[in-house]
C-alpha cells in the first residue's frame, strides 16, 4: 500500500471517531436549541459520510494497484 492510501485510511478512521464522539455526547437538554441539536447531528452524519468515502477510495485504490 502506498503512503497516500494509508493516510486516507487513517483520516477515514479519524472522521468516524469524530462522528461517533459527537453522536454519543449529544443530548437534548436545557440550553440546547433544536437548531443546534439538528446541526450537530448533521455534522456527525457528514463525518460518517466522509469516512465512508475515504474507505471506499482506499478500497478502489487497493483494487487498482493489485
Amino acid at each position: 500500500m502506498s503512503l497516500k492510501l494509508i493516510v486516507t485510511w487513517v483520516f477515514g478512521g479519524i472522521f468516524l471517531l469524530l462522528g461517533t464522539w459527537i453522536v454519543q455526547n449529544l443530548e437534548s437538554n436545557i440550553g440546547v436549541s433544536e437548531f443546534s441539536y439538528i446541526f450537530a447531528m448533521f455534522i456527525a452524519l457528514l463525518f460518517f459520510l466522509v469516512a465512508g468515502l475515504c474507505w471506499i477510495s482506499v478500497a478502489v485504490g487497493t483494487k487498482r494497484k493489485y
